[in-house]
């Protein structure tokens, strides 16, 4: 065991982590995040720190925008000062150590939970504010197109188990609920995102299509030579920079 600076203790799991979503309650999730590090010292903490507070600050603001403001790495610098604790994860718990790698150089998730009143503060430094609850659900509608095959990503199609795993994950990391729907042609309830999932030899990846009607305006975006991972965070980061009144997509 191992004791923070913060008056939290930190914990060195030896099974594998809930989920964020299944710890909390959704709203305090928001003020959660994870990141993999390297050992449990002071060589990777801050930079894990840092990158947890931005990934919070996004999802309680729903401004994706924030990652490029100039004002946010000295945020990061003190990401400390907003925590109320954290702990760790080893992700190689069951696996022998070995001579070439110690303990201190295996990955480690890190968990981080910040303040929300601390995070109130940190967005009213970077001119934002907490993206007010209710918010809207996203269903998320993708038709996929592989090298051999096409299909609907829906909650029932067994080959899109990883795809839906990763759709939930990306509504997380956002602090947005994405929902898989039982059929593409069902009635949506919540705000509809469809898409376009396409495996492109010449691209080196996935070829991803966004279209989104919110509030009279039609949105569409996209991104090209990526995993299905990064296709779908595009996507939900999006889209929630739409429902949150923080302009298009970039």
């Amino acid at each position: 065991m191992r004791r923070s600076a913060l008056p939290v203790v930190a914990i060195i799991a030896a099974v594998a982590p809930p989920s964020l979503a299944a710890r909390h309650d959704p709203h305090l999730d928001r003020y959660e995040a994870r990141t993999i590090v390297t050992g449990t010292d002071l060589r990777s903490r801050p930079a894990g720190m840092a990158a947890c507070l931005a990934d919070v600050l996004v999802k309680v603001s729903g401004d994706p925008t924030i990652l490029d403001d100039p004002r946010l790495p000295a945020l990061q610098a003190r990401a400390g000062n907003y925590a109320t604790g954290f702990d760790y994860w080893d992700r190689m718990s069951g696996i022998a150590h070995h001579d070439e790698q110690g303990s201190s150089d295996r990955p480690y998730d890190l968990t981080v939970r910040f303040d929300p009143v601390r995070v109130a503060a940190a967005l009213r430094i970077l001119g934002r504010a907490p993206w007010p609850d209710p918010r809207p659900a996203l269903v998320v509608q993708v038709k996929v197109q592989d090298l051999h095959d096409a299909f609907d990503l829906t909650a029932g199609e067994k080959r899109a188990a990883e795809m839906r795993a990763a759709l939930v994950e990306s509504g997380e990391k956002y602090g947005i609920r994405v929902i898989v729907p039982d059929s593409l042609t069902a009635p949506a309830n919540g705000v509809a995102l469809p898409g376009t999932l396409v495996l492109s030899e010449a691209a080196l990846g996935w070829v991803a299509s966004w279209h989104l009607k919110w509030q009279g305006a039609n949105y569409v975006w996209g991104v090209s030579g990526v995993n299905f991972d990064a296709a779908f965070r595009d996507g939900v980061r999006g889209a929630e920079q739409v429902l949150s009144g923080h302009g298009p997509p970039q």
